[in-house]
């Protein structure tokens, strides 16, 4: 199984490689996303949203998925769970982050929600990348220029250990209201990191456009 790529309104081009589909890959725009996507040659298998933001699509019928504006869910989590009823377990979002606030916030309770399921899920701008962990043991290789931020997305994160980073964590915990696990950065050429309760937010940060529309 491919990946489930969520396109939404804020899209600019970032990350252009990643987001090109691969065979088994499913694409899928958020309402507005349609028109991004498009902007930069990426053609959806589905478009899901209520239109609020753009006219419905002139596309086969079969690949619209037209939700009412009065809702609960929004149009990026019915896009994951569109995805999620095709058989897909890793989700990658972009356009998601920027404009108002609360969609992004938004947009961060969906990667809750995917961690929740057991899925891998990743919001994307051009200078960040974000994903929430559940309780486990994780491997990764350092990346060029960039940050790493650890956060509590729940009340509580507890049993950090944190390895291959300038400023490592032993047993440590992480709370909402204290801002510890801001800017660390890569020591080593491989990170280890592990926690046994809660939820962990994390973001790989730079301060340029690594990612930007020449797909650098």
């Amino acid at each position: 199984m491919g990946r489930c790529l969520i396109i939404g309104a804020m899209y600019a081009g970032e990350w252009r490689t990643l987001f090109q589909p691969t065979p088994g890959d499913l694409v899928i725009c958020a309402d507005a996303g349609y028109a991004r996507a498009l902007e930069h040659d990426i053609a959806p298998d589905l478009v899901v949203g209520d239109f609020d933001s753009m006219p419905m699509p002139q596309i086969p019928e079969e690949q619209i998925v037209k939700l009412p504006v009065r809702k609960d869910d929004t149009d990026t989590l019915r896009c994951i769970r569109e995805g999620r009823k095709r058989g897909y377990r890793k989700f990658h979002i972009a356009g998601g982050i920027g404009g108002r606030f609360d969609h992004t916030f938004a947009n961060l309770q969906c990667l809750a929600d995917c961690a929740g399921h057991g899925e891998e899920a990743w919001l994307y701008d051009s200078n960040n990348r974000m994903c929430i962990l559940s309780p486990g043991a994780y491997s990764f290789k350092p990346e060029a220029e960039a940050y790493l931020s650890l956060f509590a997305y729940t009340e509580k994160v507890s049993g950090i250990c944190l390895h291959g980073t300038e400023w490592e964590l032993e047993d440590a915990t992480l709370t909402q209201d204290y801002p510890l696990g801001c800017s660390n950065w890569f020591r080593d050429r491989e990170v280890e990191l592990s926690f046994r309760e809660g939820l962990l937010l994390m973001i790989l940060a730079s301060d340029g456009a690594q990612h930007g529309k020449n797909g650098q």
